[in-house]
């Protein structure tokens, strides 16, 4: 028998759809492979109220697909759904970029060029984990420093979902070491003030990230 997990009861159901997430994230529950509400309703100690509260929120984002007369499966992205959120992802991050070049303080610029040549060393020792967060930070501050309101909520909704999809380009070594050398040359054209320069490197980095996601799941 599993180890119970012991949860927090105050905030359960953000609880639960937190350790859910991160287990989809973190591909312990893999695509396509099916959830089981008993399983997890013995492992967490929970009833059934906050689970399915957690699944429905899941199934919203994307993650989960819920069957009927069959189950609950974590999602297999289809090709198309890669294609649209990235390329959705690009035109918002282009203007992104625009509008925060004449805001973001050179201090905050120098700071995430030391966190890419710090995850670029961990990648060469076989650590991707920060990338991930280096990654995840370079395009939040980028986004935040927009200061459009409408630009930084439509990016949180996709958020879930690109982090996922992010998980895949480290299947292969090299992904996450191009991926990092394009961070360094965003924010080298940010740090020039180059407008042009640097939308067109972000263009370049989401759509060679798009096919990458697309060839390891066509």
């Amino acid at each position: 028998m599993e180890k119970q997990i012991e949860f927090d009861n105050s905030n359960l159901h953000e609880r639960v759809y937190l350790y859910l997430r991160d287990k989809i994230m973190q591909n312990q529950l893999t695509p396509g492979s099916r959830i089981s509400y008993e399983r997890l309703q013995e492992e967490l100690g929970v009833s059934k109220t906050p689970l399915r509260d957690a699944i429905n929120r899941l199934q919203q984002e994307g993650l989960v697909e819920v069957k009927p007369r069959s189950g609950t499966y974590v999602t297999i992205p289809k090709v198309q759904d890669i294609i649209e959120i990235y390329d959705v992802r690009k035109s918002l991050e282009r203007t992104a970029v625009q509008l925060a070049i004449p805001k973001i303080p050179r201090e905050v610029l120098q700071s995430l060029l030391n966190e890419a040549e710090e995850a670029e060393a961990e990648i060469k020792m076989g650590n991707r984990d920060r990338f991930f967060i280096a990654d995840r930070n370079l395009h939040q501050t980028i986004i935040q420093y927009s200061g459009n309101k409408r630009l930084i909520t439509f990016m949180e909704t996709l958020e879930v979902q690109i982090r996922w999809f992010g998980i895949i380009i480290a299947k292969n070594f090299d992904r996450p070491l191009q991926a990092n050398d394009m961070h360094k040359k965003i924010l080298n054209a940010i740090y020039k003030s180059d407008i042009q320069g640097a939308q067109q490197l972000m263009e370049d980095h989401i759509e060679e990230i798009k096919l990458y996601t697309v060839a390891d799941y066509s």
